[in-house]
């Protein structure tokens, strides 16, 4: 199949000025209102984040990338399942166009949330949510299924806020959640073979770095929520590991490896990924990837394309 620019742009919510107040509300008093320093000028603080939560993520999903995923594994017949769907911004972008998206999450805040959202978008038939323990998440999908296999495992923004060991057991599971023939879709996770810690830290080569070192620069992020956060954790008395495992939570960067590991051939299960012309559009080429592609390319390291560019997307075959 030829890559193809198709956009769904009438699908965004960023001009329904009544939809995006309540959509906004809701993300304020599910995400937001619970953080330490809300009460000192949280919302002017949180102001893109709660933008990006509100509307903008939904927004670039529902124009760029479903239209993609469309292009590759025709949405209008397809269960998609979603592990952890937060309030619903990525749900309620391909909610739009599936046939259902049963959407897991361990937070109940954030189920509320997105139970809300989807509500005011019309979209509440379409979605169902349910709320799993910690280490219960397969056991309840597969309990959930039995051998009706979904067609559409959506791991939106999850690979990069895991452990290892939890990402490495993410992608051998989810080849037996899908139907044969079905797809995984992975959006942006950020990758750590480029420079830039866009991500986390928003500091270069961070992401590179051993965890231990990591804490010892976060004081230097320009970020003031991970810095204030990282450090309430620490004048808390969590011991090293803890505070290792906190900053893995705000999110580490993810590379071919974890997918060598855990999949046969992965570069030739690839159905599309980053630089198809949707995502080109998305997220312009940083000279970052460019540097990243020569290096692989001079050195004879033959993977597939999209694991130069800064974020992975991917929709993989199973």
């Amino acid at each position: 199949m030829a890559p193809e620019l198709l956009l769904y742009p009438e699908h965004c919510i960023r001009d329904d000025a009544e939809l995006v107040a309540r959509v906004r509300k809701m993300v304020i008093e599910t995400r937001f209102a619970s953080k330490p320093d809300w009460a000192d000028g949280g919302e002017a603080r949180y102001a893109r984040d709660i933008d990006r939560h509100a509307f903008l993520r939904h927004d670039r999903t529902v124009k760029f990338i479903v239209p993609w995923v469309n292009q590759f594994a025709p949405l209008a017949d397809a269960t998609i399942v979603e592990i952890g769907c937060g309030t619903g911004s990525s749900t309620a972008a391909f909610a739009k166009f599936a046939k259902h998206v049963h959407a897991y999450d361990i937070k109940q805040k954030a189920i509320d949330g997105a139970m809300l959202r989807l509500a005011a978008q019309g979209l509440s038939a379409k979605a169902t949510f349910r709320r799993v323990k910690p280490g219960k998440l397969w056991e309840s999908i597969f309990s959930d299924f039995g051998s009706n296999k979904p067609d559409v495992l959506l791991l939106f923004a999850l690979l990069e806020h895991q452990t290892l060991k939890e990402r490495l057991e993410t992608l051998r599971t989810a080849q037996k959640i899908v139907r044969p023939g079905g797809v995984i879709v992975i959006c942006e996770t950020p990758n750590r073979l480029v420079y830039f810690d866009n991500h986390t830290s928003q500091l270069p080569f961070f992401h590179m770095l051993p965890l231990d070192l990591q804490l010892m620069v976060v004081p230097k992020s320009p970020r003031r929520d991970l810095r204030d956060s990282m450090a309430r954790s620490a004048a808390g008395g969590l011991d090293q590991a803890a505070l290792e495992l906190a900053l893995m939570r705000w999110g580490q960067s993810v590379s071919f490896h974890e997918f060598d590991l855990t999949f046969d051939d992965i570069d030739s299960r690839i159905l599309s990924g980053g630089t198809h012309p949707n995502l080109l559009k998305l997220r312009r080429p940083e000279p970052q990837e460019e540097i990243l592609r020569r290096y692989m390319e001079s050195a004879g390291v033959k993977r597939h394309e999209a694991f130069t560019r800064y974020f992975l997307d991917l929709i993989i075959k199973v």
